[in-house]
């Protein structure tokens, strides 16, 4: 029997803290799939040249190659910056929708090398929208804004801890001190980042270009503004309003099945962002964006 010519190729990756699952599987010209090799790396700058090293002996290097992961916390990150930059073309993937697409396949079992495969099928099979590297100021500025509102939070709680403490009886000084010591420390960071975000953002003309013009808009000041252009990239994968409302998760879904129909709600399926809540961020410049 005749060599089936492949039409595709991709690489799927399911990512851990530790390691990385691999699953490369070629698309045929009769159609079907055929996974060529799996295999575990170590998900660190050893274990990705260790990959590439597998790659260039199992891939048809007549044929791009594509690669397929799901965006897991910020473990994904180093490898995508290593596929980018060797010139391997990926998509980052919300975990929800490699989750719908497993279902379809009826697979029973949910293991990393099942998933690897799975987001190779899903590479293969749909035309998945490529990861571009973000802007590296913006990048910066995403950490620093993640930072602050984690300190933000971190002081709200010192703050209620205090207020308890205050209203208790007989309250141990020494210990509202220290507290009062540590909101005073929380307090002089977050000014450090405001003014950290501000030298980074003005060292881009573009950017702060963008920034001025968004802060134009009534109640946004310059934090949220460049929080809100950070954590989408300077808008790049978003042209209108429809897709940054999909973007934050306030799109509405509808179900109708027949004679019953189910009260629309919101789909809350908004693009991970490590365990932070950007929602009342991103959303206050909706309509800052033509429809």
């Amino acid at each position: 029997m005749s060599k089936k010519a492949t039409l595709k190729q991709c690489l799927g990756i399911d990512v851990s803290m530790k390691k990385i699952d691999c699953c490369l599987s070629f698309y045929t010209e009769d159609l079907k799939i055929k996974v060529v090799a799996t295999r575990g790396f170590e998900n660190s700058p050893d274990g990705f040249i260790k990959l590439r090293e597998w790659l260039n002996k199992k891939q048809d290097n007549g044929l791009a190659l594509y690669v397929n992961m799901e965006a897991t916390g910020t473990y994904h990150e180093e490898a995508a910056y290593f596929i980018s930059g060797v010139g391997y073309r990926s998509s980052v993937i919300q975990p929800t929708k490699g989750k719908q697409y497993a279902k379809s396949l009826d697979e029973k079992n949910k293991t990393d090398k099942i998933d690897a495969a799975m987001l190779a099928r899903m590479g293969l099979e749909r035309e998945l929208t490529l990861w571009s590297r973000p802007n590296e100021t913006l990048r910066i500025l995403k950490r620093m804004s993640r930072e602050r509102i984690g300190l933000i939070r971190d002081r709200n709680a010192l703050t209620n801890q205090l207020h308890a403490l205050n209203h208790s009886f007989d309250a141990f000084a020494d210990s509202v001190e220290r507290l009062k010591e540590r909101i005073a420390l929380a307090t002089k960071q977050l000014g450090d980042i405001e003014l950290q975000m501000r030298k980074v953002t003005e060292s881009d003309p573009e950017l702060s270009k963008k920034t001025k013009h968004a802060i134009t808009i009534p109640g946004i000041n310059f934090v949220t503004a460049i929080t809100v252009i950070s954590e989408t990239n300077g808008f790049a994968n978003v042209g209108n309003r429809r897709q940054l409302v999909s973007y934050v998760g306030l799109d509405v879904v509808m179900k109708e099945s027949g004679t019953l129909t189910w009260r629309p709600h919101i789909s809350k399926r908004a693009m991970p962002t490590s365990g932070q809540d950007y929602t009342w961020l991103l959303s206050v410049l909706l309509f800052t964006i033509k429809p």
